[in-house]
């Protein structure tokens, strides 16, 4: 077989590398438009979290009135904690919320369904704390001087749901819910309230809280299913 010249050797080459350049901008090209038109589910998230965060400032600035919260038993407990998520949620990307059964699971066993104390005269049903003097708050019964950290008080008992929400997403404590939270939402699966409760270990010294939240969780789910 007579060897290849110089000049054909060239043309070989120059032929590979073509044929390289254009494999290579066809994968670029394609990868571009399957990521334009059919964007992988992280890219799905931020375009929903970018089109949520739009549709909430024009919501707050709509300044909605907070709903009532009336109720005298634990059904209408149930109702009232409803409403009042329903309307935290609109001003609440989906990245920052909490499940609705582990909100009121939690402010059900905590408050005795809104009737302890601290729930009727502080408007508080998470028995969040506070370390200011200055702040308002109660102080548990038998104790008259400032022991270092009181029981806070709210305007509004749906204003303590609010608190409760801003403490798990920002509250060092519960960066483990927040890792979960987040997980669960990159990989499109629903927030499960009965797994979230579990990272909730600085929330309460009960050493069966989560297991105390969960009953309590299974029998929302219950009343619900009467209704």
């Amino acid at each position: 077989m007579p060897k290849k010249d110089k000049w054909e050797k060239w043309l070989d080459q120059s032929w590979f590398w073509t044929k390289i350049f254009f494999i290579s901008l066809a994968f670029a090209i394609a990868t571009y438009f399957y990521g334009t038109f059919k964007p992988n589910s992280k890219a799905i998230s931020i375009i929903k979290l970018e089109a949520e965060t739009v549709l909430i400032d024009k919501i707050k600035a709509l300044d909605l009135q907070e709903p009532s919260f009336e109720y005298v038993n634990e059904k209408q407990f149930l109702g009232a904690m409803h409403k009042c998520l329903a309307s935290l949620n609109l001003s609440t990307t989906l990245d920052k919320r909490v499940p609705y059964e582990m909100i009121i699971g939690q402010a059900a066993l905590e408050s005795g369904w809104g009737q302890s104390r601290f729930a009727k005269e502080g408007n508080n049903l998470f028995g969040i704390r506070t370390w200011t003097k200055t702040i308002p708050h109660l102080l548990p019964q038998g104790i008259e001087k400032w022991p270092g950290w009181g029981v806070r008080k709210f305007k509004t008992k749906c204003g303590s749901v609010k608190e409760y929400i801003r403490l798990l997403n920002e509250h060092y404590a519960y960066a483990e819910f927040r890792n979960m939270r987040k997980a669960m939402l990159e990989n499109n699966k629903p927030l499960n309230s009965l797994e979230l409760i579990t990272t909730l270990k600085f929330f309460s010294t009960t050493l069966d809280y989560d297991k105390r939240v969960i009953r309590l969780i299974k029998k929302i789910r219950k009343m619900e299913e009467v209704e």
